[in-house]
């Protein structure tokens, strides 16, 4: 900072400063988040079906690393923002299935279960597995679609009928008819919400950088 500019002046690029970086911390948020979008929109209705969803989170999550090692963003709202993209990405299939999804009742031919276990060690050496049950259920639909689908839900009994939803362009795996991810739209979007006024709040009224 300049001292030899009068005090008035000093405050004065201060305010510009702060008011600058204020904008870049509403910026960043929205731009990484709609890059994302982007890109998962283009896997559900574009060419290239999934490979969009990897090259979108590479993107997102590339632009989010990269301002976040360069302090463009800080260390709350960053992790606010990564919350944020992780719960989009979740969601997102139940979203397009809410616009698009048809609902139909199939009778369930064959059930079958499987157990898959994940262990992972964080740094500090603490080892944590965790098992997920998988439904894989052969279908029999109207017209022939779908086939099969795989739940995380014991959702059918074999001879029963089930509801599933389906996308009928075949760009999302079907599921068991139920409230889908356009109902918990808010959880990203309260997340993003809160990293721009996190990130704007600091860069405007707080001094000390944390």
């Amino acid at each position: 900072m300049d001292y030899s500019l009068p005090r008035e002046s000093r405050e004065s690029r201060e305010v510009a400063r702060r008011r600058t970086r204020a904008l870049v911390a509403v910026a960043l948020p929205l731009l990484i988040t709609g890059v994302l979008l982007a890109f998962l929109l283009l896997a559900a209705h574009g060419p290239g079906g999934r490979w969009w969803t990897v090259a979108g989170m590479l993107a997102a999550f590339g632009l989010l690393g990269f301002t976040f090692l360069n302090r463009h963003l800080r260390f709350l709202p960053a992790a606010l923002l990564l919350w944020a993209l992780g719960t989009t990405v979740a969601s997102f299939d139940g979203w397009v299935l809410e616009s698009r999804g048809l609902d139909i009742t199939c009778t369930v031919l064959k059930k079958d279960s499987r157990i898959e276990t994940s262990t992972s060690t964080d740094s500090s050496g603490h080892t944590t597995t965790n098992s997920t049950t998988y439904y894989d259920y052969r279908l029999d639909c109207p017209g022939g679609r779908p086939a099969a689908m795989t739940s995380t839900t014991d959702a059918g009994s074999v001879d029963r009928p089930l509801q599933v939803v389906y996308d009928p362009a075949g760009r999302i795996d079907p599921e068991p008819a139920r409230g889908n991810g356009a109902t918990t739209a808010w959880v990203p979007g309260s997340l993003i919400a809160a990293a721009v006024v996190v990130g704007a709040g600091r860069e405007l009224f707080v001094r000390k950088r944390w």
